[in-house]
């Protein structure tokens, strides 16, 4: 009805208004609010508007400490319109005292943003009537555009308004001003990202921010954060130029919205593996077979996000540790979506396992055609340069897909599958991909980590693709063709041997060994549990005299050298990982032998499950002699050379390893909690490493043997209420777990 109004009445409903919003009583206030947003996008408004935007003195009444700013400003300063005057109004009602009217203000501002930006898409009024104007006139007039108008409006006080909106959806106590906020709040930064607008574009403290409510005590706000995180990463399909603000909004949406899928609240759930469809799953299982072509085409963004997204995954998997983040997280989001898409879940493992396929051997130039599919093919641009950006990203992302993948198609510990309706053996069938990729990956992989002509920089990247590889190969080396994997077999065998291989890999490679000795033996009469007991033996002894033979050369020297401490730790982190060939926590040491034991069954994930491979006494030895400070010579020539102060890393994987023979040997681990728990002492002036991987001995232990570790829990707690920073550091980033899910029973302590 104000529209049939005289401007003049308008005028006095307009102060009118602005006097609620100063009044003493929150409904007042909340009325207010709502009517400025509605009025900022009528089309009366802004008829007067045009008319009385240099005649705004009107506004200035005493209710308007906005309207009082804007008149004592300089006199070169930008005149105030009516317009600037409501929205800096509502700008205010931000943090009014009342939660309501803090809501409803960032709710009007939420409606004013977004039909703003409708209209201007759109070409049309804000009233929904289509702009008459020819694009010429268009851009003569646009500032008389009611949209165009707002839209400036809003850009105007643009960086002040995004700051308001984000302190409210961080600090305020009231969930729904949260919810409300962060909404407004990614209105906003969608308008500077489609205007231009370098003030107040997305940044780090946004992106921090949002990551903070991702984790929110509020379901409806970590799902709007959720949500604004999610748009914002779509919001760059668009750019071509790959920007750190984009780079930083993957990883945040990698790290905070995707562990959501493990969310205590359904509702979460469900909005998180939605997100995970819509940004990442959806894209890559478009790319098929057409793979090459796709990732070459003019919309080939979205593509390249979801890969750097899984490749940022990849990257952080080391320090996530945990379901809720990483990869664990990722396997939690494929395992759900599989499941919401029932019968056509099957469908959808072999389409994306081909698309991984695909994208996978593109990624690392491979030019071997699978027999069954004559189509792969790649680009000469993606194939130019493996440690382009793109390409790099394609290559960390497929392999840390493939690797999440597998895991959650193999089978549990329980021998079954984790999906009713599809196994790993149906979706290889099925997708008939050619599965030489696997070891001809590796192969690669190998040859570029071993390669002087590969940058050092790039190396990380390769040694953290090489082990998802492996991974892969440890899942699916049973449906590998048989001359591929007695290659790759001998290829992994003679890096463990020559102690070329870093440490990083070594779990997998021992892993992938034995999955691939199966695969060997299927045509054969000798038994499975034989050959791997034999080859794990005599690997054994061939590290006890490397170490033995290392021992030596240090008492020659009277000094550890830089490569005695690389090839002492990768021996002994070997050592460990050989004797928890076969473990089960289900297992009783007393009971197992070097043969299968009956009522402990294999899988998939472990087919020697139940095998014990037995370190000497002599290994055992050698290891507790790099425990301490400081290692004692064999055999010193003279008194001031009797020792050698230990190297931590030596340490820490000392202590590892021994965890490691103790897990298997409950009279190794009576005779020695006492030297592991004494490097949790406080006062004992332990490395950081060292401690940290102590304490996840004990952890393990704990759940191991409770009753031999109970009266250490108040070493591990007053280990862990220390909270020493380098300590929590080493913890989070610590990869040496000694048990399968790597967990510290804080629930013991």
């Amino acid at each position: 009805c104000a529209e049939q109004l005289s401007s003049l009445e308008r005028s006095n409903i307009l102060r009118f208004i602005g006097d609620m919003c100063v009044s003493k009583i929150s409904s007042h206030r909340l009325l207010a609010v709502e009517l400025i947003g509605e009025i900022l996008t009528t089309g009366w408004f802004w008829k007067d508007h045009e008319k009385t935007a240099q005649l705004a003195a009107w506004m200035f009444t005493p209710f308007s400490i906005f309207g009082e700013k804007a008149s004592n400003e300089a006199d070169d300063a930008e005149p105030s319109t009516p317009s600037s005057i409501l929205l800096s109004a509502l700008q205010g009602r931000l943090a009014d005292k009342s939660p309501t009217v803090r809501a409803r203000a960032a709710m009007s501002l939420s409606q004013v943003v977004k039909k703003a930006s409708l209209a201007k898409e759109e070409n049309r009024n804000l009233d929904g009537t289509i702009i008459a104007y020819t694009p010429s006139k268009l851009n003569e007039d646009s500032s008389k555009v009611p949209s165009r108008a707002l839209t400036d409006g809003l850009c105007k006080i643009g960086t002040s308004l995004v700051e308001a909106l984000r302190k409210r959806a961080s600090t305020d106590e009231k969930a729904t001003v949260r919810k409300a906020s962060i909404v407004a709040w990614l209105q906003m930064l969608s308008l500077a990202h489609r205007e231009n607008k370098e003030e107040f574009i997305v940044s780090g403290l946004d992106i921090s921010a949002l990551c903070q409510l991702c984790n929110d005590s509020s379901v409806a706000t970590r799902k709007a954060a959720a949500d604004a995180l999610t748009k914002l990463v779509k919001a760059n399909y668009e750019n071509e130029e790959y920007t750190s603000q984009a780079s930083s909004l993957e990883l945040a949406w990698a790290h905070t919205v995707l562990p959501l899928v493990s969310d205590a609240e359904i509702t979460c759930v469900t909005k998180a593996v939605e997100f995970f469809s819509e940004l990442v799953l959806d894209p890559i299982m478009e790319l098929g077979r057409d793979a090459a072509d796709k990732l070459t085409d003019d919309g080939s963004t979205r593509y390249f996000v979801a890969l750097r997204i899984l490749s940022k995954l990849s990257e952080g998997s080391k320090e996530a540790g945990g379901s809720r983040n990483g990869t664990g997280s990722l396997q939690t989001a494929l395992q759900k979506s599989f499941v919401i898409a029932g019968s056509n879940c099957k469908s959808l493992v072999k389409n994306l396992l081909r698309a991984v396929y695909h994208v996978g051997a593109i990624s690392l130039g491979l030019d071997r055609r699978s027999s069954l599919d004559s189509t792969l093919s790649h680009d000469e641009y993606l194939e130019s340069d493996l440690f382009e950006m793109n390409t790099a990203s394609m290559r960390a992302g497929a392999w840390c897909l493939l690797d999440a993948l597998t895991c959650t198609l193999v089978q549990s510990s329980d021998g079954k599958s984790s999906l009713p309706n599809v196994s790993l053996s149906q979706a290889v069938r099925s997708s008939q991909v050619d599965l030489s990729f696997l070891t001809l990956s590796f192969q690669k992989l190998r040859a570029l980590t071993n390669s002087d002509d590969v940058p050092s920089d790039k190396k990380p990247s390769l040694t953290s693709t090489s082990r998802a590889c492996l991974m892969v190969i440890a899942r699916m080396g049973n449906f590998v063709p048989h001359y591929d994997a007695e290659t790759c077999y001998n290829d992994i065998l003679k890096d463990l041997e020559s102690f070329t291989m870093p440490v990083e890999l070594i779990s997998s490679a021992v892993g992938a060994l034995v999955t691939l000795t199966k695969r060997l033996l299927e045509d054969s009469n000798t038994e499975m549990y034989i050959e791997c007991e034999a080859w794990a033996t005599r690997l054994l002894a061939h590290c006890e005299q490397t170490i033995d033979s290392c021992f030596s050369s240090i008492a020659n020297r009277g000094l550890i050298a830089r490569g005695d401490n690389k090839l002492l730790s990768r021996a002994l982190y070997f050592v460990g990982e050989l004797s928890m060939i076969g473990f089960s926590s289900q297992e009783d040491s007393s009971c197992l032998s070097k043969k299968k034991i009956n009522d402990i069954t294999p899988t998939d994930k472990d087919p020697v499950r139940g095998l014990l491979i037995q370190p000497s006494k002599r290994l055992i030895h050698l290891v507790k002699l790099m425990l301490p400070s400081s290692i004692p010579l064999p055999n010193p020539n003279a008194t001031e050379n009797a020792f050698v102060p230990t190297p931590s890393s030596i340490r820490a994987h000392a202590f590892v390893a021994l965890g490691k023979f103790c897990l298997r040997n409950e009279a190794l681990a009576k005779e020695n909690l006492n030297i592991i728990a004494r490097e949790l002492d406080q006062d004992s002036n332990t490395d950081p490493a060292v401690m940290s991987n102590c304490l996840m001995v004990m952890g393990d232990m704990c759940v191991r043997y409770t009753n031999l570790v109970d009266k250490f829990l108040v070493n591990m707690a007053g280990c862990l209420q220390a909270g020493e920073k380098k300590l929590i550091d080493v913890n989070s980033k610590s990869n040496l777990s000694i048990t399968s899910d790597g967990s510290i029973p804080l629930h013991m302590v």
